[in-house]
């Protein structure tokens, strides 16, 4: 018989509906699941249990019609909440708490879900990391900095945890813990309460355990009614192979599993191409992580200019530091070569459905002091474009190797729709 706190957000929701599952019974299963394994997982931040039981119990009660009621989540601690300390992975706001919400968290409350906590960060949502490790292996790291939600959500203490991304902060972490990980369209989601890492294209995404609960979550954020998932069949889509630049870099494994997904959806009768996108090449790592440090380094000013031995090294000695060497003029060439970009890439993407392409190099590296590589991340988050990571493949090692899914702008609830018929396909 499924547990409670193994069911996805959608799941949930329709045992509730069926009489089959209450709040409290979900979240108080979730507080069970959290109490046996966060010992070694180490995903939470901070937890409010009687809060959290007691709104549950009041949920039920009055029957809260909102499209999300009794959906347990969590947030990353760089996102306010007026009941619960906000600390931004760093010890300089040790018991800082917000005056009120960030829009995020007072909208998905509206939606009647349940907050039960905060999930670590890496120090600002940077790369120092947290003390969360990966739940399919403590020795190996959850990836970054959205750590603590991929792998609360990955060993199925909650179904639901909304991180960030600025490089590639929900994705590179959601593939590691074998979630299912989505970074919208730049902007889709509003970013007030959220601390900023480099602003012009920070995002606030989810992490869940099914492209479902994406639809759910995006309908919760946008207000909207719930637009359910039509999935197309196979045989009309036409899908991307995109290697990147940076293929080389890819581990064998990595390269057979992309490979073989590529081969099975043409021989189900996708229209599957190999794909060159205009402009892009091995310097876009460095244009990111340029743009990123100008930015990063005025987002932490005050840390900067009053705390700054407590600041970790890997901060000020890496993209701080770069920040503060680049000018203005260069910063500025970047984000408008970025711009240009944008509408280039879009033409091209109009002709795909999705793109497929590597999400990591390989399974989470071993070991806690770096969260693994982003090189396959920082293109999408740079150009703005929604992604969706899929949990499809088992590295030689039993970790988890995802499925990145790139779509344009604006088409997230497209990119749904292909990403279930897709895990639907090689699932």
């Amino acid at each position: 018989m499924t547990e409670a706190f193994e069911l996805t957000a959608t799941e949930g929701l329709k045992a509730m509906e069926a009489g089959d599952l209450t709040a409290e019974a979900w979240l108080a299963s979730c507080l069970e699941r959290i109490d046996a394994h966060d010992e070694a997982v180490l995903a939470w931040h901070y937890l409010d249990r009687d809060a959290a039981l007691a709104h549950a119990r009041v949920l039920d009660k009055t029957k809260n019609n909102g499209i999300a009621t009794g959906v347990p989540f969590g947030v990353k601690d760089i996102i306010d909440t007026a009941d619960m300390p906000t600390e931004y992975g760093s010890p300089i706001h040790k018991g800082h708490r917000p005056g009120r919400d960030a829009g995020c968290v007072a909208i998905t409350r509206a939606a009647g879900a349940v907050l039960l906590g905060k999930t670590v960060s890496t120090e600002f949502g940077h790369r120092f990391p947290g003390k969360t490790r990966n739940p399919f292996n403590p020795a190996h790291t959850p990836g970054g900095s959205s750590s603590g939600s991929a792998a609360a959500v990955g060993d199925k203490m909650i179904p639901v945890a909304y991180g960030t991304q600025t490089t590639g902060s929900i994705i590179r972490p959601a593939a590691f813990c074998g979630t299912v990980g989505y970074k919208p369209t730049y902007g889709d989601f509003n970013n007030n309460g959220v601390m900023p890492n480099s602003p012009s294209i920070d995002t606030l995404g989810v992490v869940v355990r099914s492209v479902e609960d994406l639809a759910l979550i995006r309908s919760v954020l946008l207000e909207e009614p719930l637009v359910p998932l039509k999935p197309p069949e196979i045989c009309d889509l036409t899908i991307g192979f995109y290697r990147s630049p940076f293929w080389d870099q890819a581990d064998e494994h990595t390269q057979s599993f992309l490979e073989d997904s590529a081969k099975k959806l043409s021989e189900l009768g996708a229209t599957v191409t190999d794909v060159e996108l205009p402009g892009i090449n091995a310097e876009i790592m460095d244009l990111h992580g340029v743009m990123c440090g100008f930015e990063f380094a005025r987002t932490v000013a005050w840390e900067r200019l009053n705390r700054l031995d407590e600041l970790s090294a890997d901060l000020r000695e890496g993209r701080m530091n770069l920040g503060l060497k680049t000018t203005y003029d260069e910063y500025r060439a970047i984000t408008m070569r970025f711009e240009r970009l944008r509408l280039k890439i879009d033409d091209v993407l109009d002709g795909y459905d999705a793109l497929i392409t590597p999400v990591a190099p390989g399974e989470a590296p071993e070991g806690l002091r770096r969260t693994g590589s982003a090189i396959f991340n920082s293109t999408w988050t740079a150009l703005g474009t929604p992604v969706v990571t899929l949990p499809l493949f088992e590295g030689p090692k039993g970790l988890p190797i995802g499925l990145q899914l790139i779509a344009g702008r604006a088409k997230d609830r497209r990119l749904f729709n292909v990403a279930d018929a897709i895990m639907a396909a090689l699932g």
